[in-house]
């Protein structure tokens, strides 16, 4: 479903990804797991669209979206859940949630947005609250639900058990297992390293811009060289 090849992504003078390849699969949910500065982010921009690209392809479905605008990479099926949300706060949580059916054109909008309520009731009950009267938790579920209601076939989440307490980790993390059971595609860039082992299908460990280590978390529980390319002691 989506490949990244050789990609390279440079920062004035700084090179963020040095060549990077990975993919994935119609259905899977991948892990992308790293210390801080790895890259990890700016990977699920430039697939985003949000960032140029020096070198490489990131092709989702069988074409590029190398130069495409980010709107166009929504409207093809990839939504991004950014690191820290970026919910609109002044926005009552009913008109965050509009903002993602902004690129569909099909008659299917109230229907999703039952689903989304189904998956996080307490954004239903507060739909006319100010966005940035919610927990951290409440608006990590809105800043998703957003993203689901572009209609994604691919998810790509960064970082969205930051600063969350354990117990609505533990809600998010049921969620995605939810949305695969459903049929979307995820792409998961986490510092938790456990949970993304114990979620994924698929994990790869990106440092310094490089992908260390790939493999099912069975492999890579395995490897001695795991926790060593985690933690950057390589």
């Amino acid at each position: 479903m989506l490949a990244i090849e050789n990609l390279v992504v440079r920062y004035g003078s700084i090179l963020a990804l040095r060549g990077i390849s990975l993919e994935v699969n119609e259905g899977e949910i991948v892990g992308v797991i790293g210390p801080n500065g790895a890259g990890k982010s700016t990977m699920l921009m430039a697939a985003a669209a949000a960032i140029p690209v020096a070198e490489g392809d990131i092709r989702f479905e069988g074409e590029t979206v190398v130069g495409s605008r980010p709107e166009r990479v929504v409207e093809r099926g990839i939504s991004l859940v950014p690191e820290g949300r970026h919910i609109f706060h002044r926005l009552t949580v009913g008109e965050n949630l509009e903002l993602g059916t902004t690129t569909r054109k099909d008659d299917q909008v109230e229907q999703d947005k039952l689903r989304v309520f189904e998956l996080f009731p307490i954004l239903k009950e507060y739909l006319k609250t100010p966005a940035g009267k919610l927990s951290g938790g409440e608006q990590q579920m809105l800043a998703i639900g957003r993203a689901l209601l572009a209609k994604p076939r691919l998810l790509m989440l960064d970082e969205p058990s930051l600063g969350l307490a354990p117990i609505v980790i533990d809600r998010v993390f049921e969620t995605f297992e939810q949305l695969r059971s459903s049929g979307v595609t995820i792409l998961l860039v986490e510092q938790h390293a456990e949970r993304t082992l114990e979620l994924a299908d698929r994990v790869y460990v990106l440092r310094t811009g490089n992908i260390e280590l790939a493999g099912t978390p069975a492999e890579l529980e395995a490897n001695p060289e795991f926790e060593r390319a985690f933690l950057g002691f390589v």
